[in-house]
């Protein structure tokens, strides 16, 4: 998940994970607990930054979601909100850029913000240094 995750940070190449079987997959591993919290929270990452590019996921022509929208900011709310803050994780940001895009972008839903400032929450609580 975490390798989904890098695609989806990259403008590039995250056009190739606005599949609606990709989609589909993401919001059903946001209740996923394998792992610990690793798996639903990259799942969200990955939806967070989907959600944030300059054409929404539910305004893509070529893969039509809106009838999806709420349900996939419900289900991302609630996997959010469901995850302990003090949770240890195996992950190694090399650069707080594409969260911090997140968080610069005010029309974006609250959900993709939400998830930005958890993990930047996690991280500087869990590993301060």
């Amino acid at each position: 998940m975490g390798l989904l995750g890098n695609v989806s940070e990259c403008d590039d190449l995250r056009y190739h994970l606005r599949k609606k079987d990709f989609i589909n997959r993401f919001v059903m591993l946001l209740d996923s607990q394998s792992d610990g919290i690793e798996v639903s929270y990259n799942s969200a990452g990955i939806l967070a930054h989907l959600i944030s590019d300059a054409l929404p996921l539910w305004d893509d022509p070529s893969e039509p979601y809106e009838n999806d929208k709420a349900r996939i900011l419900m289900k991302m709310d609630e996997a959010i909100s469901r995850w302990d803050l003090n949770s240890k994780r195996n992950i190694n940001y090399r650069s707080f850029k594409p969260i911090l895009r997140l968080l610069r972008n005010i029309d974006i839903v609250w959900q993709a913000q939400y998830w930005a400032v958890w993990a930047l929450a996690n991280l500087t609580r869990v590993q301060g240094q």
